[in-house]
């Protein structure tokens, strides 16, 4: 008969499995609080397989506590916050994360988070998706803010209801941010022709566009940033009469 220590095996054989287990499952994530009571060696196990938190009014006080207990969390949703957001992601620079996805999606923000994001990216730099929609108004400070503090962006998505930056800044920022592969600029009034052939001729590796309701681009100025970025697996907009189409 095999003795206790025979049948033991390190956590990091139990999270492969545990890993393996819960990609093979549709929904995966409701089996870790039963994974969990199994033994204090599960809980620790299950506590590392947890990668995303969405945090809402009623987690803030218990945030400490959460970010101590999922080190390993890599993507944060901040839709549900509806208090202050720059407090909050102050807060959250403190603990020790690799954060790649950050949403600040909210129907109470006015503008984004800039003095929040700002203090974020100076203490968590893997971030490479940010979520800014339902934003209602972005102006040309808080986009250079967005590509100078998350240089490593390949995921943005920023739909907004106003905005305040006109096309010379389109290019600019898509300089800044070479490593793009998914936008979504929906709803900018100041995205024209241009600003969609800057965002094809400077970002190599970009794969997907969403721009609904960008008014301004006509079916001529779509059909030459294609070209230029012909390794494009989805673009995707909001027909309207001026195209033409």
């Amino acid at each position: 008969m095999a003795t206790r220590e025979e049948l033991y095996l390190p956590d990091d054989c139990w999270e492969s499995i545990f890993k393996i287990f819960l990609n093979d499952c549709d929904n995966n994530r409701c089996f870790l609080p039963s994974l969990s009571v199994v033994s204090k060696q599960f809980l620790s196990v299950t506590d590392s397989c947890k990668l995303s938190l969405t945090i809402s009014d009623q987690t803030l006080p218990l945030l400490p506590r959460l970010f101590q207990r999922f080190t390993k969390l890599t993507s944060l949703d901040l839709t549900g916050i509806t208090g202050d957001q720059d407090a909050l992601l102050t807060q959250i620079s403190c603990f020790p994360l690799q954060v790649k996805s950050l949403s600040v999606s909210s129907n109470d923000q006015w503008t984004i988070p800039a003095n929040g994001l700002r203090i974020f990216s100076q203490k968590i730099t893997t971030l490479t998706s940010l979520v800014c929609s339902n934003i209602f108004l972005i102006s040309k400070p808080d986009l250079y803010l967005v590509a100078d503090s998350f240089p490593l962006l390949e995921e943005l998505e920023l739909a907004i209801k106003v905005d305040s930056y006109d096309d010379s800044e389109m290019c600019g920022i898509t300089l800044a941010l070479p490593k793009l592969r998914k936008v979504n600029l929906s709803g900018s009034y100041h995205i024209y022709d241009s600003s969609l052939l800057h965002l094809c001729k400077n970002c190599e590796f970009l794969e997907e566009v969403v721009m609904f309701h960008c008014k301004n681009l006509t079916a001529i100025g779509i059909a030459s940033a294609i070209r230029e970025r012909p390794n494009l697996r989805s673009f995707s907009i909001t027909l309207s009469e001026a195209m033409n189409i």
